[in-house]
């Protein structure tokens, strides 16, 4: 990313003063000497210059010709470009997430480690996690679960589906009932789509809102999307719940939210609708802030602490300000949270490692997949279709499967 940024400064031609990258400089780089010559590496093997980034000659046809440093010279190394990778022992580079050389059903993943190291980009064949049930499927890219026939990932215009090699994928079929004629799209059905405001994309491909749908809104006689802000005041959010009366969706406040005076719903903790020195508190009431400048509130404990203090959080926690508020739009809240510190956190770790992409909880710790993490010399950490977390070899190695015991 780093090169890229050099490189796009270069051919700018920016007024600004740019520090010229490592591969401009002639002592490391001979090429530098030509005319252009930043934009080109020295290739030993045949003493020429080659344009930087190039695909094919002379790196094998899907690499790409990089910049790379060995004792203090930029040296030019063939790699798989971004996005891609290759099979140990191959040269050929696959899309990641992809079937690429993979068996139907399994898909193409990296292997972490090789990424944060000097040299080739290595991927693997694994099989998709299994998500909670059939209506879902698992988005290797960013390791979580959508429903099928939604937008999910997917850019406007395509919905995510089960493809020919079994893995999800963003399609839009021109025969399937998801198509929209007139811009040649797919949408999900009862989401608002390519429709005017007030309406949704329903089966037989069109647009239209009658009362007895779940997502009808009395007082403006139209329909809206399920937990979206739809058409509610700021801080609600549109959805149904248990006390709703004739099945219809209403506007509520947002989780961790209370309704003001005026009417909107403020994020807990935050200045809100209230003067310079107050914050929102439950029930919406405007309340004096509690604590001194530079301390957060824990209203678990009515108290206020200084962010990093280990009290009053479980052992290897420290009082944060909570991650989820977001300034730009809740305003400044004094809410504190309790976050991993710099010491052991396990509890905090373990369960939040299974949201996190490429990370699965064992023996109690968290740990990368495909590293060799807990597991002993030659093999790594995997997880199989059912979804069992062990040490194996790595291809082509033999190894001892159990974990290696560190000193």
């Amino acid at each position: 990313m780093a090169a890229w940024f050099w490189l796009a400064a270069l051919l700018c031609g920016s007024q600004a003063a740019v520090l010229p990258p490592p591969w401009a400089d002639v002592r490391r780089n001979p090429c530098a000497a030509h005319p252009r010559g930043w934009l080109m590496l020295y290739w030993p093997t045949d003493g020429k210059c080659y344009t930087i980034y190039q695909k094919g000659h002379p790196c094998p046809e899907t690499q790409e010709l990089s910049p790379g440093r060995w004792g203090g010279r930029t040296v030019a190394e063939c790699k798989c470009p971004p996005g891609t990778a290759q099979l140990p022992l191959s040269t050929t580079c696959h899309q990641l997430f992809q079937r690429g050389p993979c068996r139907p059903g399994e898909y193409f993943a990296p292997v972490e480690e090789s990424f944060n190291k000097r040299g080739e980009r290595q991927g693997m064949c694994v099989r998709p996690q299994q998500c909670a049930d059939e209506t879902l499927l698992y988005w290797p890219a960013d390791g979580r679960c959508y429903y099928r026939l939604s937008q999910g990932p997917c850019y406007s215009g395509a919905i995510l589906d089960v493809g020919n090699d079994g893995l999800a994928v963003c399609t839009c079929s021109t025969e399937g009932p998801h198509h929209w004629p007139s811009d040649g799209g797919c949408y999900a059905h009862y989401t608002r789509g390519p429709c005017e405001r007030g309406q949704l994309f329903l089966p037989g491909s069109k647009c239209g809102c009658e009362p007895h749908m779940p997502h009808y809104h009395n007082e403006t006689q139209a329909c809206y999307e399920l937990d979206t802000i739809g058409p509610c005041p700021k801080g609600h959010v549109f959805s149904i719940t248990a006390s709703t009366e004739a099945y219809h969706a209403e506007c509520r406040c947002k989780s961790f939210h209370a309704r003001a005076a005026d009417g909107a719903c403020y994020r807990l903790y935050t200045r809100g609708p209230c003067a310079v020195d107050e914050m929102v508190a439950r029930g919406g009431r405007c309340t004096k802030v509690p604590c001194s400048r530079g301390r957060l509130y824990v209203p678990e404990r009515r108290r206020c602490y200084r962010p990093g203090t280990a009290e009053p959080c479980p052992i290897g926690e420290v009082v944060a300000f909570d991650f989820e508020a977001r300034p730009a739009l809740d305003g400044l809240s004094h809410n504190g949270v309790c976050a991993c510190g710099s010491g052991v956190c396990a509890r905090r770790e373990v369960e939040a490692c299974s949201s996190r992409r490429g990370t699965v909880p064992y023996n109690g710790a968290c740990h990368i997949l495909y590293t060799q993490g807990p597991c002993s010399e030659g093999s790594w950490l995997t997880r199989d279709f059912a979804g069992k977390v062990q040490c194996t070899c790595r291809p082509g190695q033999k190894c001892d499967t159990r974990v290696s015991v560190k000193s």
